[in-house]
């Protein structure tokens, strides 16, 4: 598999694939309540440690303005070791139920994943 460092990457030595944040910025549902909306928290934070790669879990209400959100009130980042870490959670059978219930509590859903 061939990579592009991350600018500056190469610029203080670092020649190892980047790490790889995992980014989803989520609409509920119009039936979401809260219970809903932190089981799928506590789904995703179970995670770190169980699954290969990932390395960290950070939650969070959409602190922008109203106006500037789009509907997208809560998200969440991933931080793995590298991109192959990242392809290998997603078939993950440990991610499938977390997965299917952020499907089913957020009807919108926005993926970024970006090299750091």
């Amino acid at each position: 598999m061939s990579w592009l460092p991350c600018r500056g990457r190469a610029r203080i030595g670092l020649t190892s694939p980047p790490m790889v944040r995992h980014i989803l910025l989520l609409q509920p549902r119009a039936d979401a309540g809260s219970e809903g909306i932190d089981a799928c928290r506590r789904a995703l934070s179970s995670l770190v440690g169980r699954i290969p790669g990932l390395l960290s879990f950070h939650w969070g209400d959409n602190l922008a303005a109203p106006e500037r959100r789009e509907g997208l009130t809560y998200g969440f980042s991933m931080d793995f070791v590298d991109r192959q870490s990242l392809e290998a959670y997603l078939p993950h059978p440990e991610h499938k139920p977390a997965a299917a219930l952020v499907r089913a509590t957020f009807e919108r859903i926005v993926v970024l994943d970006l090299a750091i």
